[in-house]
């Protein structure tokens, strides 16, 4: 059996999928691809995006089977069921939303708006809808993951302090600096190849580094942090995800908050999650082209791929920064920032963020390649449609 994991209602996960789709996202230790090629094996992704194609390995279409398991990527597994049937089936999860579907002769259709055989409900796996969702699962991922990969071993460091070792995975290749703290009393603390945490920097689990990133001097990770890879990282930062090649390295505050890849947090940045009236926290939701109730006392911010915030900056809480957007230093962020837009709602010119784009890329070594730039560029057009006149907020 092949699992063939598919990028459907990839909108649901803007400004985060412009750039990459849905099975490379990442909320715990391992990506969603990685993580069910784990549990499964014999996985693949699969885009309908044409744009996306070359960038990211997709399922070789000549590579036919007959039984094939389509699952829509961003799930949860509370335990990890055998999907294997006997007929067609299309799966629900907790909440009666279609999930996945087991075919016996392979074919790819989409199984959330047309489907002919058995329904059967699974209560122990839940469907990802909206990205800020994330932040609820970034506990309980990080310590399934853990176990999954089945990887729990460090070397001694000279003035290091470890609480909780049996749930602590260093990989041999990290440095870690002396005055560091690292307890993994209340979660587990995964440290991959290449990782430097430099001193007196304390990290209190569950956290995941990725590979060769960089925990600058007196960072506080206080639980519920996935950074990486290759990610400069500092401050206090709890209850957040960093992706890859992003760069929040100086002091600031920054919590229930997800920073995608080729970010640049200034530095003094500080991020809000919480409301001084202590109400519920609206933010933009791309597929409703508006903001909408998340029921949530504390979120921070959304920050779009190879979005750039200027130094001393304050991100208010439920801010939406689309992709290849830039702030002014010392000011106010608030609300949606269309993508392609500077924060005075000045359109970005295409030009302008290619060259942005490829300057902070050599900066890590990465060449922007042809096909990344026509990336872009469909990206510039297709997000047109959600460019609209920032309306002031209510108080609630």
């Amino acid at each position: 059996m092949i699992t063939l994991l598919v990028d459907y209602n990839w909108e649901k996960f803007l400004p985060f999928s412009w750039t990459r789709p849905l099975w490379d996202l990442r909320m715990g230790i391992f990506t969603f691809l990685e993580r069910i090629g784990k549990l499964y094996g014999n996985v693949y992704g699969y885009t309908h995006r044409e744009y996306l194609r070359g960038l990211f390995s997709s399922y070789p279409e000549d590579k036919w089977t007959e039984q094939t398991l389509l699952l829509i990527p961003t799930i949860y597994f509370e335990e990890y069921p055998d999907f294997r049937r006997d007929k067609d089936t299309l799966f629900l999860d907790k909440y009666n939303r279609p999930f996945g579907v087991f075919l016996k002769n392979f074919r790819i259709f989409d199984f959330t708006k047309e489907f002919d055989g058995a329904i059967e409900k699974i209560d122990s796996v839940i469907l990802i809808e909206r990205p800020w969702e994330f932040l609820d699962y970034i506990s309980s991922q990080i310590e399934k993951d853990y176990k999954i990969s089945n990887k729990k071993s460090f070397k001694p460091y000279k003035g290091v302090v470890m609480v909780g070792t049996t749930e602590i995975f260093i990989d041999t290749s990290v440095e870690v600096e002396p005055g560091v703290i690292i307890d993994a009393s209340e979660g587990p603390v995964y440290i991959d190849s290449g990782a430097k945490i430099m001193g007196n920097s304390y990290i209190k689990g569950p956290v995941y580094i990725g590979k060769s990133s960089t925990i600058m001097p007196l960072t506080k990770l206080n639980k519920n942090v996935v950074i990486g890879p290759v990610v400069k990282a500092g401050g206090e930062i709890t209850n957040s995800i960093i992706w890859g090649y992003s760069n929040k390295q100086h002091d600031g505050f920054l919590g229930d908050s997800i920073i995608a890849e080729w970010v640049n947090v200034g530095a003094g940045t500080q991020f809000s999650n919480l409301k001084n009236t202590y109400g519920t926290i609206k933010m933009f939701y791309y597929p409703q082209k508006e903001e909408i109730e998340t029921n949530r006392q504390f979120l921070g911010a959304l920050i779009g791929p190879h979005a750039k915030i200027g130094i001393n900056s304050i991100i208010n809480c439920g801010t939406v920064m689309g992709a290849f957007t830039s702030t002014v230093g010392g000011k106010i962020t608030s609300g949606f920032i269309p993508d392609f837009t500077w924060i005075d709602d000045e359109e970005m010119d295409l030009n302008k963020a290619i060259e942005i784009a490829k300057r902070m890329m050599i900066r890590r070594d990465f060449s922007l390649t042809e096909k990344y730039e026509s990336m872009i560029r469909v990206i510039y057009e297709l997000s047109k449609q959600y460019k609209k006149k920032r309306s002031a907020r209510k108080r609630s």
